[in-house]
């Protein structure tokens, strides 16, 4: 039965105050009534769409989409379904008008995405794949040329000689494309783990500056080093880090003709800060932001020396992403360029929870199980009025050395802070986690007594396993924060 709204002024409010648009017409399309909502949505004052014809067809029973005026000239998209209703004693039609734009933009960017990452997908696997097909003949073309240009083959001219070099430069830079390229390739398609340990940066950037120290002096550069007299530990991947402070450098190296190479390490609050810096050619301003950009070389110059791949940068900024650090450069053409990147520095918490992090995704990614364990000091508060700091610090540092002692694996992790020791062990069935939990125990409950401790300190602990008592990074804390809070 059609409604009588014209004798409903309570529903006759409703449809006024509705968020959706609502316009009334009659049998021919022409336009009886707009909601303030409809108005809105079309953009237009109420007396310039009423007596007008509606100007969309009538849905009947179906929903149709329609495009509606939107914002800032925007076409919006609109769904609209009709209603028989009696409107001042005749017969008419209700349009209801919902606004489904911001829905529609969500599906579009969402579909958007969804191919975006189906075409990186397959870009991935087809640099992955074409880069293993080209290693083989590659190296068999390097061979050849190295037998003939050694004599092996018979005796080659000097003007041969020169050309057969040149080529296996040429092979050598092609291989480092294809490194470089497959390095991007598992960064970005996420199967590059970052192997992680506490370590002091410094001796990193040390080992890079030994690497490259006959470069150096070959270009007869003065090397500056600025590094803190304190250890400045942090949680990195070793041999990424170092690679890192090796790309850094080595363009360093390529684009400075004289003057001197920098490396400084600054030990913040909240972060370390590292910076090479040199006094070669720089960069102009219009090509800073595409210094990260893949197959970028601002610097390069024709003519005999060392060519680069113009993927150094981008895998540097990738693998500082990957240890959630910034990167940025400074530059100046003709005046030298500065790179500055900062790493996160982590509270002994915080360290705990990367730990459990690190551990789980190397466990999910391995289909293994993951044993965590922690062994702290109790009553700490009491503890620490009858005990100096000095005193706690031997204590843990003996603690420390007694749960090491029974690691029995390399890829076993123990880090400790002033109360606590966590030990995170892969590849550990949670079967076992009460075994290990109770010898544990016992060895440092018999050093206590030893030392007559016993009495005074007593050592509690906390376990967690993958799967057995959770498959996130919180479920598992949440079993041994107890522990470390």
């Amino acid at each position: 039965m059609p409604l009588k709204i014209s004798k409903d002024q309570r529903l006759l409010n409703f449809i006024e105050r509705n968020h959706d648009g609502i316009v009334v017409v009659d049998k021919s399309g022409l336009v009886l009534f707009v909601n303030f909502a409809a108005a809105k949505l079309f953009n237009r004052e109420r007396k310039e769409l009423c007596g007008k014809p509606f100007g969309f067809s009538l849905p009947g029973d179906n929903i149709v989409e329609i495009n509606i005026p939107g914002i800032n000239k925007e076409v919006g998209i609109a769904q609209m379904q009709q209603m028989s209703i009696e409107w001042q004693g005749k017969r008419a039609f209700a349009l209801l008008i919902h606004d489904i734009s911001e829905l529609k933009k969500t599906e579009m960017l969402k579909a958007a995405m969804d191919e975006r990452r189906r075409i990186d997908r397959i870009k991935n696997e087809f640099i992955s794949n074409v880069s293993h097909e080209l290693r083989t003949p590659l190296t068999s073309v390097r061979e050849g040329i190295s037998q003939i240009l050694e004599g092996f083959l018979g005796r080659t001219t000097e003007r041969q000689k020169e050309f057969l070099s040149m080529c296996l430069e040429d092979i050598d830079r092609l291989s480092r494309i294809i490194d470089g390229l497959l390095d991007i390739s598992r960064i970005e398609s996420g199967k590059i783990i970052l192997k992680k340990e506490t370590l002091d940066i410094v001796d990193l950037a040390k080992s890079a500056v030994t690497s490259l120290s006959v470069k150096i002096k070959n270009k007869g550069l003065e090397l500056i080093e600025d590094f803190p007299k304190e250890k400045t530990e942090i949680y990195v991947d070793k041999d990424r880090i170092i690679e890192v402070f090796i790309n850094l450098l080595g363009n360093a190296i390529k684009f400075t003709d004289k003057g001197h190479i920098g490396i400084s390490i600054k030990n913040k609050a909240k972060m370390v800060e590292c910076c090479v810096a040199d006094t070669g050619r720089g960069i102009a301003k219009k090509d800073i932001p595409r210094v990260f950009s893949r197959f970028q070389q601002f610097g390069r110059v024709f003519g005999p020396g060392e060519k680069g791949t113009g993927l150094g940068l981008s895998i540097v900024k990738s693998i500082i992403e990957l240890h959630k650090g910034q990167i940025r450069v400074e530059s100046k053409l003709n005046r030298g360029t500065r790179f500055i990147f900062t790493l996160f520095k982590y509270t002994s918490r915080e360290l705990f929870k990367q730990y459990i992090v690190d551990g789980l995704r190397e466990a999910v990614h391995n289909d293994e199980p993951l044993s965590i364990f922690v062994f702290y000091i109790e009553d700490f508060a009491l503890v620490k009025k009858e005990f100096d700091s000095k005193k706690i610090t031997v204590l843990m540092n003996k603690f420390y050395e007694i749960i090491g002692g029974h690691l029995r694996r390399q890829a076993d992790l123990a880090v400790k802070d002033d109360r606590a020791i966590l030990l995170v062990l892969p590849v550990t069935k949670n079967e076992y986690i009460d075994s290990i939990q109770m010898r544990l125990s016992q060895a440092l409950e018999e050093y206590l007594t030893k030392e007559g401790l016993d009495k005074k300190i007593r050592i509690g602990s906390k376990t967690a396993g993958f799967p057995k008592d959770g498959s996130s990074p919180d479920e598992l804390f949440d079993k041994i924060k107890e522990a470390v809070s």
